[in-house]
């Protein structure tokens, strides 16, 4: 047997891969020591995170508030049942259970589980703890019972102004929603995190944790010029008289929209049952164009004491009726005056169309209609609003004198621009520009942007609006516009009646305006109330001003 010749290993190899094994040791021990005690809270963090699902509850959305940071959002708390079809194990448990919280009918239900929807949304309103339990102790998978703000509700008011946003994308539609949709729109909102198995299923028992989620923007608000007082006084008086058309509040010094509001109105989360409908309810009547009638005598007069064209003592015979080329136009208020003559100041209180007919045959339609655009007619007043529509004022030569004078014919304004026209008289003849939005605001409701109100411009000389306002006085002392009156007591009113005939349509369709300022004697608010087919101005829409106008200087506080 031949002895196998053992290796020689030096003692330099053993201390070299002694001290190979002595620095790998240091390096795992180092290692350890990075993960265990250097980066322990990171990666615990991120152990934890593993075993949460962040799941989106809402998008935020800044508030709208009047100019006393009274909210017209978000003022009611609602329960909501959430729901993420995409976590749902047995859509036919969670519909049965949803439609008998909420009331939805079961198909109903299971139609919207099986749309592409990521989340849904149902309020409910019965109490039924065994289902809520349900909820709670998570054994319906996808499912989640909260209490939350809810934008809209069935009280709001100021809703064409405010107007709407879409359930799918929370994207403004109309109104304010839609003009300040970049900074309603929040960069931030709110998530639940929940802890989930390996398969994603929510482990029951382990409840919900809401969180904002971060933003590099800021959540804005908006306040308005509208004060919800006197909104509210404007809505109820509308509500009462079962008014059909539009009615205005205007701040005479300001230019600042108090109130304004649109009847019908409609229900600002449920926009589909209006799109078919004929009832004018998405119109906001307060910014779409009408015939005027009688209201334009103001342009008139306006024109006639400011261009010097006619001797203001000059008096004129009403014959009841008068031929202008083919056309016959005839005076409804002849009756008042028919056995004498009369200034121009008695045939603007009486409306004697026959009267103005002449004066405006003296005058030419350009100057009359010069007139209308100096004083806002035919000119988009609110750019906040871009529903807004501008109206028409007719070219000298697309419309006859006779209708000209009168206000009848291609002559479109909107109830926002009579109000406007009404401030400047009432303000001496300064026109301001008609505001709706006053500030931008952070969450604090602190002042982020003021909204600039423009320079106000000399529309008129004090001398003619000192004139005006005195006629304006007369129509309702003794004139048509009596039922407007809010009595000496209160100041006095001030204005002029309306009635446009506007078509045919088995009968005559013929709308109601008054237009004005109250108290006579120290102008602060300017009034339109504008009524649909109202018939006549003095009778429909002139006890509506009343009544708006009682009830404002009872009750706000300057």
């Amino acid at each position: 047997m031949v002895d196998q010749e053992v290796p020689f290993v030096s003692k330099k190899r053993i201390l070299l891969i002694g001290s190979i094994l002595i620095l790998i040791c240091i390096s795992l021990l180092g290692r350890l020591f990075f993960i265990q005690i250097i980066k322990k809270d990171e990666y615990s963090k991120k152990a934890v995170q593993q075993r949460l699902m962040t799941i989106p509850l809402d998008i935020e959305r800044g508030d709208i508030f009047d100019k006393n940071m009274i909210p017209f959002t978000g003022r009611e708390i609602k329960k909501y049942i959430i729901v993420y079809p995409d976590y749902i194990q047995d859509n036919n448990a969670v519909a049965s259970v949803i439609s008998k919280l909420s009331g939805t009918s079961y198909e109903d239900v299971l139609k919207e589980l099986d749309s592409d929807a990521d989340t849904l949304e149902f309020i409910y309103e019965k109490e039924n703890e065994e289902l809520l339990d349900l909820i709670e102790a998570g054994k319906l998978k996808g499912v989640i019972a909260i209490e939350k703000n809810h934008r809209y509700s069935d009280k709001s008011i100021g809703r064409h102004v405010i107007g709407y946003i879409s359930k799918s994308d929370k994207n403004g539609e109309m109104g304010i929603e839609r003009s300040m949709d970049n900074y309603l729109s929040s960069a931030s909102g709110r998530s639940l995190i929940a802890v989930v198995d390996s398969s994603k299923n929510i482990i029951p028992g382990l409840g919900f944790r809401k969180v904002e989620t971060n933003s590099n923007g800021l959540n804005y608000g908006i306040k308005l010029t509208l004060d919800y007082h006197i909104q509210k006084i404007v809505e109820q008086v509308m509500k009462d008289n079962k008014v059909n058309g539009a009615v205005i509040v205007m701040d005479v010094k300001t230019g600042e929209i108090l109130a304004m509001a649109s009847h019908p109105h409609y229900e600002q989360d449920d926009i589909q049952k209006y799109i078919n409908s004929n009832g004018e309810e998405l119109i906001n009547k307060c910014i779409w164009p009408y015939d005027l009638g009688s209201v334009f005598k103001i342009v008139v007069a306006a024109a006639a004491i400011e261009s010097g064209k006619i001797d203001l003592d000059q008096k004129y015979k009403c014959e009841g009726s008068i031929d202008v080329g083919n056309s016959k136009i005839n005076c409804s208020t002849h009756e008042s005056h028919k056995d004498r003559e009369i200034t121009i100041d008695e045939a603007f209180a009486l409306s004697c169309n026959t009267a103005f007919v002449k004066i405006g045959m003296e005058l030419g339609a350009e100057t009359i209609l010069d007139m209308a655009k100096k004083l806002g007619l035919g000119e988009k007043q609110c750019f906040e609003l871009l529903e807004e529509k501008s109206g028409y004022i007719p070219k000298p030569e697309e419309e006859g004198i006779g209708n000209i004078s009168i206000g009848q014919g291609k002559i479109q304004v909107t109830p926002l621009q009579v109000t406007s026209m009404v401030s400047t008289i009432a303000n001496n003849g300064i026109k301001y520009n008609s505001r709706l939005v006053d500030e931008l605001i952070n969450e604090d409701g602190a002042t982020v942007k003021k909204i600039d109100k423009g320079h106000p411009k000399i529309a008129l000389s004090p001398t003619t609006a000192y004139r005006l306002k005195k006629m304006l006085r007369d129509v309702v002392t003794y004139g048509t516009g009596k039922q407007a009156d809010i009595g000496a007591q209160l100041g006095g009113s001030s204005g002029k009646t309306g009635t446009a005939e506007t078509g045919i349509d088995n009968g005559r369709i013929i709308h109601g305006w008054f237009t004005g300022f109250i108290p006579s004697n120290n102008p602060q608010y300017a009034i339109t109330v504008f009524i649909n087919n109202g018939r006549s101005g003095g009778r429909s829409a002139a006890p509506v001003f009343r009544q708006i106008g009682e009830a404002i200087i009872k009750n706000i506080k300057r």
